[in-house]
């Protein structure tokens, strides 16, 4: 399939006037999909602190977080949550949050995007089964899920890759203004 054009642009998020976002080569996209079988894989067979570890030490396959400004960098991960829960269906048909949210941080990390998985635990309980949830977050907006799921939880862990975090920061800190420029002229 052809790159999307512009003239379809408006379908594929919001008009906020925000440039669209650069485009994943499908190498890139396969790269970040194998990482991400492999971290479900690691989380089935040896569970959460091994997972959790394979996300921290994941090494970006691409500095893309450093090289665009955060509000490109959602409308990139809103783009790349599709292909990453396709992926995620094709291991696991009826994953849950935790398996969900690991593969959207685990992909978009790979990506080279500073995403996290967040653990929390409702503050008000009335039946013990929903108590705990998890969801994905990029520069503190949840990404598929309920934009509010913020509100009646209490963040008990935040997991991510500390490359891609560090990129990030490296890059804010050298000049926030370059990574928007870049953005913006192509």
């Amino acid at each position: 399939m052809n790159r999307v054009s512009a003239d379809w642009e408006f379908l594929l998020r919001d008009t906020d006037g925000v440039p669209p976002p650069p485009a994943v080569p499908l190498r890139l996209r396969l790269t970040a999909t194998a990482r991400t079988l492999h971290a479900l894989r690691v989380l089935r067979r040896r569970g959460w602190p091994e997972a959790q570890r394979c996300l921290r030490e994941m090494v970006p396959a691409t500095p893309l977080g450093a090289e665009v400004s955060p509000p490109v960098a959602l409308r990139l991960a809103h783009r790349q949550i599709v292909p990453c829960l396709t992926a995620l269906r094709m291991v696991e048909p009826n994953a849950l949050c935790l398996p969900r949210s690991f593969a959207i941080a685990t992909y978009l990390s790979a990506l080279g995007l500073p995403a996290e998985i967040v653990i929390a635990r409702q503050r008000t309980t009335i039946g013990a089964r929903f108590s705990f949830h998890a969801w994905a977050e990029l520069y503190n907006e949840v990404l598929a899920d309920i934009p509010t799921v913020q509100l009646g939880f209490t963040v008990l862990q935040r997991v991510g890759s500390e490359e891609a975090m560090r990129a990030t920061t490296r890059a804010t800190k050298k000049g926030g203004t370059e990574a928007t420029t870049k953005a913006t002229s192509g």
